[in-house]
């Protein structure tokens, strides 16, 4: 496997000096976009490898069979929609083990939801004789996208383990995770690095312009989501449109236009954006400090006083639309919904 970033190398002591840190479960929490899921599977490998040391050997027989995609004692589960879009090779060739469903093929996009059929295969499975002295290890990402009847599955699971079984629950959401899930694992969260230190990485990987980049971090997304976007154009359009969304907070624009513009690009990334942009709204009129996006600075010309109660209530409607973007939403009427509210927090100022 490739080595952790940077910003996680500090963090991998305190998981794995004289033993895991956890004998069962473990919620490996943080941000989006920072590697959580890289750390997770070094984690696993340095599980299975029986060698001594703080990180796996890389050179026993499981060690080899781990980086070849074939150890037979590591499970990974995740969303279909993970797995087209995971950035890390290895955990898709091991959720090939576990497909979604028959039957879903008529339906639009690939699910975002970890079934309750793929826990209880995991059971079968854990159940069964392990190939190694080590144990088998089972990789969940992302953790908070089990449905009810999974999550009910995974309990059962955990409260009455097969020997020598441990378990990785990767979120960016724990508080989503059943609290009796919670209960019988270690939770630790995992850092992201500073805003200059993502600054400089992004810089070593791309030639996108300064800015752009500054503002991105300053969004709050971490590198990894970050450097993806920008490879993907989605940052280009974002900072295309941003302008617009700048004049409904000064009380100007067309809310119903910019929907209509807004609802031809992927409705999850557009969603995730509007949101993080809500909450530098939010963090500005809460805590102070210069205002996000080039919204005008309170007391200028022109400025509004952008309501705190409306942002939060924007904030929570926003988060909701991304829970069912896949599933029923009618983006363009949820744009018009988000944006008009955008417009009207904006109060003509004193």
């Amino acid at each position: 496997m490739d080595p952790l970033y940077p910003w996680l190398v500090p963090q991998w002591p305190r998981f794995f000096t004289d033993g895991p840190v956890f004998h069962q479960g473990l919620v490996l929490a943080g941000t989006s976009g920072i590697g959580k899921r890289e750390f997770a599977a070094m984690l696993a490998q340095r599980l299975l490898c029986p060698e001594p040391g703080e990180l796996p050997c890389g050179r026993c027989r499981d060690c080899r069979l781990f980086a070849a995609g074939s150890h037979p004692d590591f499970h990974v589960l995740i969303t279909e929609h993970e797995r087209e879009s995971c950035r890390l090779d290895l955990l898709s060739a091991y959720a090939a083990r576990y497909p979604d469903r028959p039957g879903r093929e008529g339906r639009s996009g690939p699910s975002r939801v970890i079934t309750v059929e793929k826990i209880r295969l995991l059971i079968d499975r854990f159940y069964q004789s392990s190939h190694s002295a080590s144990g088998r290890v089972a990789l969940l990402v992302p953790s908070d996208r089990m449905n009810a009847n999974a999550s009910n599955a995974l309990l059962k699971l955990l409260e009455e383990p097969p020997p020598g079984a441990r378990f990785v629950l990767v979120t960016d959401r724990p508080g989503s995770l059943l609290p009796t899930i919670r209960s019988r694992c270690v939770v630790e969260t995992l850092t992201g690095p500073t805003a200059e230190s993502s600054v400089e990485w992004l810089r070593s990987r791309t030639d996108a312009d300064d800015p752009l980049i500054r503002d991105a971090v300053s969004s709050g997304m971490g590198p990894l989501d970050i450097l993806a976007d920008l490879e993907s154009g989605t940052l280009s359009w974002q900072a295309a449109n941003l302008g617009s969304l700048r004049d409904l907070c000064a009380g100007k624009g067309d809310p119903i236009a910019l929907a209509e513009s807004l609802a031809k690009q992927d409705p999850l990334p557009l969603l995730g954006w509007l949101q993080r942009l809500t909450g530098q709204l939010i963090r500005w009129q809460t805590a102070g400090g210069d205002a996000p996006w080039g919204v005008p600075e309170r007391g200028g010309a022109g400025c509004p006083s952008i309501s705190p109660g409306a942002l939060f209530a924007l904030y929570d409607k926003i988060g909701f639309y991304r829970r069912i973007a896949r599933d029923q939403l009618n983006l363009r009427l949820a744009l018009e919904e988000i944006l008009v509210a955008l417009g009207e927090a904006a109060l003509p100022g004193d």
